[in-house]
């Protein structure tokens, strides 16, 4: 009976191995039943309006009302792939700012919690110019990270971009980590468009990667390295995509584990 039962045992054993960093697709083109809803004016999925849909294999946030499409599940030590583009349409009280929209990470808590549109978490930012800065979610001290920086101009004032090897500064809520080749003369308008940025324009597809493995940060924007984090104080939760004036378009959303 050994070696029978060492051989089913092994073949158990790889059989885990096999399956360990199996792709969860999020997205698959066809129904969004990983994930649920949130507005501000409506509550848990329900959308009159439409702001989540699916078209010809295509996840469409129109951004007219404000909150997130959020999955239903938590995740911990993962990379996501998103491919994103932004639309062009864009709604009052956002029509003259630079399209935005985020992917929340970590996400806990109640749903409306920030702003009564979102949970909070850690947040990769989507916004034109500024995609893959980081920052809190929210007030919630229990949310916070490092990273290596150096102080540079933005604008009017001083900014935290990310350099590696740098010294590393603690990020708790209200702070925001700069991708490291962010316009230092951005402007808060609709289409701003930085002279090293790495996002392309609008209706062109964006690759955009982040990695969460243990406490521990990294986004890929089309291939670059654009931020990296470390001592992140949670380490699990959902995903959250936010819907706040801006269309954003997604054709792939892929969560891999790492363990």
């Amino acid at each position: 009976m050994f070696r029978p039962v060492c051989f089913l045992l092994m073949m158990a054993f790889g059989a885990s191995l096999a399956n360990a960093g199996e792709p969860v697709v999020l997205f698959d083109g066809k129904d969004m039943a990983k994930w649920y809803t949130f507005l501000r004016e409506y509550g848990t999925d329900k959308d009159p309006n439409g702001t989540f849909t699916i078209q010809d294999g295509i996840l469409r946030i129109s951004g007219q009302d404000w909150g997130g499409l959020a999955t239903r599940d938590e995740y911990s030590n993962y990379k996501v792939e998103v491919e994103y583009a932004w639309g062009g349409k864009v709604w009052p009280g956002r029509d003259k700012n630079a399209r935005d929209c985020g992917l929340i990470m970590h996400a806990t808590g109640k749903d409306g919690a920030v702003g009564k549109s979102w949970l909070e978490g850690i947040q990769c930012n989507m916004i034109e110019g500024g995609t893959a800065d980081l920052s809190v979610t929210g007030a919630n001290q229990k949310y916070s990270f490092k990273a290596e920086t150096e102080e540079r101009p933005w604008g009017k004032k001083t900014g935290t971009y990310w350099k590696e090897g740098a010294p590393t500064r603690d990020f708790p809520p209200g702070t925001r980590l700069l991708w490291f080749a962010r316009d230092p003369n951005w402007d808060n308008v609709i289409g701003f468009r930085g002279k090293d940025d790495v996002e392309k324009g609008i209706k062109e597809w964006n690759t955009l990667i982040v990695t969460m493995k243990g406490d521990t940060m990294q986004t890929q924007l089309n291939g670059v390295t654009m931020t990296k984090a470390t001592a992140l104080t949670v380490t699990k939760g959902k995903l959250q995509f936010q819907s706040e004036g801006s269309e954003v378009l997604f054709r792939k959303i892929i969560l891999t584990p790492l363990d």
